[in-house]
């Protein structure tokens, strides 16, 4: 599989800008999703909905990325609203916090508790 951003995103010498530290996790999703039979896109300056799509038969994933915490009421309920319109879509929210693993979480409403775990081997390929 070929990527656009090598798998480990060379260290900056100095301090991490906050839009380098978000696009590190970014390309953190797309490689984990990429490695469990999803095809990725990501969405460069994230203005939109979600910051990268992954497609596998019978599913498309929406991700919004975040870095420490959920995104706010609006940003959740416009990620559940367009997963809505594709059947067998799901809305998720990756968080990275400092030094912790990479975690998926799939909306199961616009609630800042209405969501769930998720693992990419939950839905087969």
């Amino acid at each position: 599989m070929r990527y656009l951003c090598p798998r480990e995103c060379a260290p900056s010498v100095g301090i991490v800008s906050g839009y380098e530290a978000g696009r590190r996790v970014e390309w953190a999703v797309v490689h984990h999703l990429t490695d469990n039979g999803y095809e990725c896109t990501r969405a460069a300056s994230s203005k939109g909905v979600c910051d990268v799509v992954g497609f596998k038969p019978g599913q498309v994933a929406f991700v919004s990325v975040k870095r420490t915490t959920m995104p706010g009421p609006g940003e959740r309920a416009d990620l559940l609203r367009v997963a809505a319109m594709i059947p067998g879509s799901l809305a998720l929210v990756a968080l990275k916090p400092l030094r912790r693993p990479l975690e998926f979480r799939r909306l199961t409403g616009p609630g800042p508790r209405d969501w769930e775990p998720w693992t990419c081997d939950e839905v087969g390929a």
